[in-house]
């Protein structure tokens, strides 16, 4: 990263923290501008510099820059009507497997008042200090705008208003409906996209507070999780691959290794 670049973003994150919005949003588009430039020169001079000393990596590069170029014909610079339009024809796609499902609100309800009468654990300071410090800076910033780098930077100072969110959300059974709120982006499965309908994937960047609640509340509440032995997903240590051993030894015993 060039010297220029460093500084506009020291500048950038100070304009943030003095609230200084006008300021943020000219120096965060230069970033991003001077960023996306760099990335250009880089990948041009690897195209032109490993030609003859490693042939597999220009061809890789080659292949990473066709990509794009395909993608980007391919959904070339829309108006904002058919903007618009593909915008609506994603939130439907991505919505379709939710619609006639009716919550049940008198089961939430219900549920509300257990958690009530039971006096759920509730964090310590120290523990919502721990969380914001281990935050991933380079994490992506959700619809409350505030980045993951300014509540690990600030945490001695942010520790405190943090854990009040957290506790009254426990302690009132609500969770904050601003946390709620996801960035969708559109992600191709394949390179160029050409169907609206299958060759996305949705990404949702949730607030980092939101992620904050969520790590505290499995800090909170996993003694009390039954997880059974043969769980491998969402679970620590394991994986697809200690799925496969488990069940391919179970095969072989079966059929006596044979």
């Amino acid at each position: 990263m060039t010297p220029n670049i460093k500084a506009l973003i020291k500048a950038r994150q100070r304009a943030f923290t003095k609230g200084e919005t006008p300021k943020y949003k000219s120096l965060h588009a230069k970033v991003t501008k001077l960023i996306s430039n760099a990335k250009a020169t880089y990948y041009k001079s690897k195209a032109e510099g490993n030609h003859q000393s490693n042939p597999a990596k220009w061809y890789k590069t080659i292949y990473k820059l066709a990509a794009a170029t395909e993608n980007q014909q391919s959904l070339s610079s829309p108006d904002h009507a058919d903007q618009m339009e593909i915008a609506d024809r994603l939130q439907r796609s991505f919505t379709k497997p939710w619609l006639g499902i009716q919550p049940d609100l008198s089961r939430l309800q219900a549920v509300e008042h257990l958690l009530k009468d039971s006096h759920p654990p509730l964090p310590s300071i120290g523990q919502v200090k721990t969380v914001l410090k281990h935050l991933n800076a380079r994490k992506a910033t959700g619809s409350d705008n505030i980045p993951a780098w300014c509540l690990k930077r600030y945490a001695e100072e942010l520790a405190p208003v943090v854990h009040d969110i957290v506790v009254a959300s426990i302690v009132q059974c609500k969770y904050p409906t601003s946390y709620k709120h996801a960035i969708i982006s559109p992600i191709p499965k394949i390179r160029p996209p050409t169907d609206l309908d299958n060759d996305f994937r949705q990404v949702s960047v949730l607030p980092q507070l939101a992620k904050v609640m969520e790590k505290l509340q499995l800090q909170l509440n996993k003694s009390s999780f039954k997880i059974k032995t043969n769980q491998h997903t969402l679970t620590s240590g394991h994986s697809t691959v200690s799925a496969l051993t488990s069940i391919s030894r179970n095969w072989f015993d079966s059929t006596d290794n044979s």
